[in-house]
Parts: structure tokens; C-alpha cells; sequence
């Protein structure tokens, strides 16, 4: 299912999620050919249930997060906005729940136990004017998304553009204390002879006291935390934007894309999608008083630390956690 992004897609939720979306229009497309049968990509939108969420905030080098940016949002001229980010940190999310569709044939089928772990960069989507290049709204990037279910990963990349790929994640008993791992299939060097086995990416360590907190002091403490790190080198104008937008509910934002059957180095489809989310119950919620240490293997396979500009050990800035029930509605091809 599409989980994944979901898993922090409730964190956005704290950011807000203003309705920005509006219905797509009739058009001709062709009806998706299932047999009947929507099983495993379901129709949207998509309720995550009885979620609960561990999200933490890690510093990270801001140039080599605008060059990820660059080269999986910014990929076309012809795309209506171009994606850079707001901040120097990058958020880390766990997330355990029960996946279903809110489709009135699929939601039939029932629910299918997801866990992932995802990785957050929050964007401005900037729009050129006639008077220059403007910010237009905010939205969460998700990099790199680990799920442990296959029907997530059919579902997240064929409907929204999901990078999802799969894991085997060690998982903590209580989101109050989640401390987890995940392995992945991949190589610590690449070769012409190498063969990819299981190896561990990364894990989070930490003892730290969890605190319970209304929905609104946990809103105000992440923004704080995220608007501390926010850049300054595109002048103030963008952290004032930024500041006044924090609090709205902030879209996911996906490269949907397909390799060409006849020449694989070309994409036959190549969009950027946006989707919305709604928080329908907050259960409870809080934030970590101590850091959690994050410890990431430099696997040749899976760049995190480069390509986010992390450190291969280091702790976090902020830590909340949450139980909460959350629905994914339909993207909108920008």
C-alpha cells in the first residue's frame, strides 16, 4: 500500500494541509485493466490506521540535499515549479500501521499491516512569475522510503511515484521507545562480480524519555524545530513565507516517472505529482526529551549518508512520536 510516505505524511499533518487539491477533470484516459480485482495496487484514497509514528530531526549539509532535489524534482523546464529546500535538517520517520483503500470496491478487501521507515526534505516549490522566480507553497520530499510489505511498493510507485524499496526492519514494542533497524538487499561495493546479499543500513539508538503533549504543542515544537534550521541565503522574504505557511497542511510531492520498454534510458511517462493529507484522529502524541543516535552503513547500493548530507553517526535534533489514523487522498499531476 502506499503507506510509507505515509508514515510522516502524519507528520504533516502538524505542518497543516490547506485544500489546495481540487478533483481531476473528466478525461479520456482509458479504465485500468485489474480483472475486477484491485488487489495489490488499490484505487485511492488510502486510510492508514492505528499508525504509530516515530519522527526525528538530523542536521544535514544543505548543498548536497539541493543536489538530490535537482536531480529527482527538477528534472524539466517544463515542470510548473522547481523544488528546493527550506531547511539544513532532514527528518527520519518510523512508521508501523494498517493500510486499506477508502475506494467503496476496495475497501473491501481490508487492511494490510505495513512497517516503513523514510527519510523527509521539506521543500518551497517556487513558481516563475513575470516579476521573477516566487515561492508558491511548501511540500514534504520523501528521498528514500523502506517498506517490508510488496503490495506497498506496487501501490506507492505505480499510483503517486513512491520511491519505495523493500526492507526487514527489527521494530520497537512501543512507539515510546523506538528504537529500531533495517536491513536491506544491497552491496557495500559495487563490481563487475559482486553479488548483493542482505546488509544492515541503519539503525536508531536511544533511551529517551517520552513525553505526552496535546497535537498542538507537538505542532509548534516541530515547526519550531524545522524553522530553526531554515535557510537564510535566499533572503528573509522566504523564511517569512516559509514562517507563515509551517502551519498548514503541507502536500507530498513524487517524480512519477516509467522506464521505456524499447530504450530504458528514456522515461515513456515523466510527471511531478502532488498529494494531500488528512489527519482523522489524533490518539496521543509527545515529543522525546533526550537525542536518539542514528547510525547509517555506507553502503555503495543505498548513498544515504552522501546523498542527504548526513554523518554516518550522529543524534538527533528533536524527536516526537504519535499514534494517529490518516488518510492519503488523490495526487494531482502539477
Amino acid at each position: 500500500m502506499t503507506g510509507g510516505a505515509l508514515g510522516l505524511s502524519a507528520l504533516s499533518y502538524y505542518f497543516g494541509v490547506t485544500k489546495r487539491f481540487a478533483p481531476a477533470p473528466a478525461d479520456s484516459l482509458p479504465a485500468y485493466a485489474d480483472a475486477g480485482v484491485g488487489f495489490p495496487v488499490f484505487r485511492a484514497p488510502y486510510l492508514q490506521k492505528d499508525a504509530r509514528l516515530a519522527a526525528f530531526l538530523f542536521s544535514a549539509d544543505l548543498h548536497r540535499v539541493s543536489a538530490l532535489c535537482d536531480q529527482v524534482l527538477n528534472v524539466s523546464e517544463s515542470f510548473a515549479y522547481r523544488y528546493i529546500p527550506l531547511t539544513s535538517s532532514v527528518m527520519l520517520v518510523f512508521a508501523d500501521m494498517l493500510v486499506s483503500s477508502r475506494d467503496e470496491r476496495d475497501a473491501l478487501v481490508g487492511f494490510i499491516p505495513e512497517t516503513e521507515v523514510s527519510f523527509w526534505v521539506l521543500t518551497v516549490a517556487m513558481q516563475k512569475t513575470q516579476s521573477g522566480v516566487v515561492p508558491h507553497h511548501l511540500a514534504w520530499f520523501l528521498p528514500y522510503l523502506f517498506v517490508d510489505e510488496g503490495n506497498a511498493i506496487a501501490t506507492g510507485r505505480e499510483v503517486f511515484g513512491f520511491n519505495k524499496q523493500l526492507a526487514q526492519f527489527q521494530k520497537p514494542d512501543e512507539i515510546r521507545r523506538p528504537e529500531f533497524a533495517a536491513n536491506v538487499l544491497g552491496f557495500q561495493q559495487f563490481s563487475a562480480d559482486a553479488v548483493a546479499k542482505t546488509e544492515r543500513l541503519l539503525e536508531l539508538k536511544g533511551a529517551s524519555s517520552a513525553v505526552s503533549q496535546n497535537d498542538d504543542v507537538v505542532k509548534k515544537q516541530i515547526g519550531d524545530g524545522l524553522m530553526k534550521s531554515a535557510r537564510t541565503d535566499l533572503g528573509g522574504g522566504l523564511v517569512e513565507f516559509a514562517a507563515r505557511f509551517i502551519n498548514d497542511r503541507i502536500p507530498l510531492v513524487f517524480l512519477k516517472q516509467f522506464r521505456d520498454a524499447q530504450d530504458s534510458r528514456k522515461a515513456c511517462y515523466q510527471k511531478i505529482i502532488e498529494a494531500p493529507l488528512q489527519v482523522e484522529t489524533f490518539h496521543e502524541g509527545g515529543v522525546f526529551l533526550d537525542s536518539y543516535a542514528l547510525n547509517i552503513a555506507p553502503l555503495a547500493s543505498h548513498p544515504l549518508a552522501q546523498n542527504l548530507g548526513l554523518q554516518l553517526e550522529q543524534k538527533s535534533m528533536l524527536g516526537a512520536w504519535m499514534k494517529v489514523d490518516f488518510v492519503l487522498g488523490n495526487g494531482l499531476a502539477m
